[in-house]
Formats: C-alpha cells, structure tokens, sequence
C-alpha cells in the first residue's frame, strides 16, 4: 500500500530529457514501427523550472502505465508543480488499485520544445 503524501513515481530518476528536438526525432525514428508509435504516446513537454524553456521528455519505465483520471475524485498520484517530475499520493492507494494521474498538469506544447514547425 501507498500512504497518502508517500512518493509514487521519481521520474528525475529515470525520464528521458532530450537536449532538442532533433535529438528526439533521431531516437524515434530510429526505433521499429511500433515502439515509435509508443514513444510518441509516452512523450511530453515540460517545463523543469519555472520560466524555463520547454523540454521533451519520454518515459521509459513503469510510470507509462500511470493512465488519466477521469474526474478529481479519481486522480491519486500528482506532482507538486508543473516542473516537477516527483509523483506523490493524495490520498491512499492499496496494493491493486490503479494509479491515476491528471495529464493536464504538464502544458503540452511540442511547438514550443520545436517540433510541429
């Protein structure tokens, strides 16, 4: 079980920042046609700290199945900011129960980080 304010996922640990967005096209296309179609579903634009410039991060591990909750009540698992990439509970999780997470925390702009041009 998960503790309400326990951590649930650290992504500075393991997601993926790339330095540009050519960096980025290289990884995928370099990837068979299927994990390129994953990676796309599991990449991001964020913001590491505040006022900075938009970054594209991927996620190569466990945190891919953190799916969205549908209303507030269902979300369990949140950053603290919009730069973070710390994930804690809001409210207690048991051994089973799905981790749900709002997808809107993180400003997806791909534009911004150089791709869509």
């Amino acid at each position: 079980d998960i503790r309400k304010g326990e951590v649930v996922h650290d992504g500075t640990k393991s997601d993926v920042v790339f330095p540009d967005a050519l960096a980025w096209r290289r990884f995928v296309f370099a990837l068979p046609r299927k994990a390129a179609c994953d990676m796309t579903e599991w990449s991001w634009t964020q913001r590491l700290e505040n006022d900075g410039p938009m970054k594209l991060l991927t996620a190569i591990n466990i945190s891919v199945l953190m799916n969205m909750g549908l209303t507030p009540a269902q979300i369990n698992a949140v950053p603290k900011s919009s730069t973070s990439s710390l994930f804690y509970a809001t409210q207690d999780i048991k051994k089973g129960e799905e981790i749900l997470t709002d997808y809107e925390i993180y400003d997806t702009r791909f534009d911004l980080a150089g791709l869509g041009r």
